[in-house]
């Protein structure tokens, strides 16, 4: 797999999950782990330098191969989660930031390679990734001169506007789905079996 030099990963973990319900959604079992485990190991292929578990505070990133970036403000948008992350990126830094989500549980090390090899051949652009015909989505991977861009963000829009000029790539049908509810959790343990 190629390996972009100075690449931080950031796994954002701090969604209030209201739709889910009172549990942990990123604590329910999918298969033999955590639902957060399945994206956490995909961060891990790429080889990043720098690993960072945007959460709440009480996270255990040290067993995920992260480290802990808290957010202490989630309610206010996933902006203030994206914020973290470039601030981590930067301050470490840096040289690209690939942000993943941490309920995208069928996000493959394959794809991830994939985005990484693209901002390989042009390291001046975002890159996202897209369901076929769809709009730029998570993951999607971002060059340090956008940093600043993402720590200006507010809102609970995510990055969508810095995707402009973005190179996207697509991934599998199924690759891209997110767990928000419990009947999504149901689905996705079905799609394992």
């Amino acid at each position: 797999m190629a390996r972009a030099e100075g690449l931080a990963v950031a796994l954002l973990a701090a969604g209030r999950s209201t739709r889910f319900g009172v549990a942990d959604k990123l604590l329910a079992q999918l298969g033999d782990r955590p639902l957060i485990k399945w994206a956490a190991d995909a961060g891990l292929s790429v080889g990043a330098d720098h690993r960072f578990l945007v959460a709440g505070d009480d996270f255990d990133a040290d067993t995920l191969g992260y480290r802990l970036c808290p957010n202490p403000h989630p309610e206010h948008g996933m902006a203030t989660s994206l914020r973290i992350a470039a601030t981590a990126a930067r301050e470490a830094g840096a040289s690209a930031l690939l942000i993943l989500l941490a309920d995208m549980p069928f996000v493959t090390a394959a794809h991830l390679a994939r985005l990484v090899a693209t901002f390989l051949r042009d390291s001046s652009a975002p890159v996202f990734s897209t369901a076929e015909g769809g709009t730029p989505q998570p993951p999607s991977l971002f060059p340090a001169s956008l940093f600043a861009a993402l720590q200006a963000l507010e809102g609970d829009k995510g990055a969508r506007s810095l995707a402009v000029g973005a190179t996207l790539v697509v991934a599998g049908a199924d690759a891209l789905l997110d767990v928000d509810t419990p009947d999504d959790l149901d689905s996705a343990r079905q799609s394992i079996l």
